[in-house]
């Protein structure tokens, strides 16, 4: 049986005891802060960036450098006896992520290593990895990998409110939304990701209470279409709306949700939301 190696980068909010479990290797994105850089989630929490943040510091984030994902590769095959990769990434309409993992990929055997752009961010990412892991770990072929991960990128699902979208246009962010800025200030946007990997405006509503039940009905829905599900909660600063969230979802009786993980948003996905982010990813249980 191939040994298969798996590889995803740190916006894809995996639970620590996850990755260990399935040795999913996390390659950070960076954040600067006031031009001092950091490595998401293991040099910055999402505290300290909602702490500059409100402070007026100058936050940008980045890629990893394909010598990242590089020695990362090398350690695989060399030091844990892997014969395949796949890494699969951040979406490529948002990050650099996706083409710097490409880059790197160049130093091996052509047919050794397959690079995923995961047109998603986040847990949904996350589900992706930690599927096909699972079915590795299961000692599953890779034909049956490769349709696993061609499945979920079809049809796992992606939600999310903003409190607000100051964040995002001090980010730079949402310049398509500038002619709804009045609009944006008033109302709670909700956003999801299109099938081509790009966030996209999904509505505007009065209140977050309005837009936490919006969240709540694309969930069922979404989760409704599958025998069973893996759902995942992820939130900003405060988990207490997560947590009613996930109260209301597990008494659904009309979906089955095989897991539902509360995860806090990493370091890089904070900069540019602002503390007060919420949402759900939904994904089709395959095993």
């Amino acid at each position: 049986m191939t040994e298969i190696g798996f590889v995803t980068d740190s916006s894809s909010d995996i639970p620590e005891e996850i990755a260990l479990r399935y040795n999913i290797k996390i390659v950070p994105l960076y954040i600067g802060v006031d031009g001092n850089t950091f490595r998401d989630q293991l040099e910055i929490t999402p505290d300290q960036v909602f702490a500059a943040l409100r402070e007026g510091k100058k936050i940008i984030t980045s890629a990893p450098s394909a010598g990242d994902f590089q020695k990362v590769f090398k350690d695989l095959f060399e030091k844990d006896g892997v014969e395949f990769i796949y890494c699969i990434t951040l979406s490529s309409k948002l990050s650099g992520t996706f083409n710097a993992a490409n880059i790197a990929k160049k130093f091996f055997p052509p047919d050794k290593i397959a690079v995923i752009d995961s047109k998603s961010s986040t847990i949904s990412l996350g589900f992706i990895s930690m599927q096909a892991a699972e079915a590795a770990a299961a000692g599953k072929s890779g034909e049956f990998i490769d349709k696993l991960i061609k499945e979920l990128l079809e049809n796992n699902r992606f939600i999310a409110l903003l409190e607000s979208f100051e964040y995002v246009f001090k980010g730079g962010r949402a310049v398509f939304f500038g002619r709804l800025v009045e609009k944006a200030v008033k109302l709670v946007p909700i956003l999801n990701i299109g099938k081509n990997g790009k966030v996209r405006l999904k509505k505007f509503v009065k209140n977050m209470e309005n837009a936490l039940t919006e969240i709540y009905r694309f969930t069922v829905a979404s989760a409704k279409a599958n025998p069973s599900n893996l759902i995942g909660i992820f939130y900003g600063s405060d988990i207490k709306p997560a947590e009613k969230l996930k109260e209301r979802i597990i008494n659904e009786s009309d979906i089955k949700a095989e897991d539902i993980i509360l995860t806090r948003i990493t370091t890089v996905i904070s900069a540019h939301t602002g503390p007060g982010i919420i949402g759900t990813a939904i994904s089709p249980r395959k095993l």
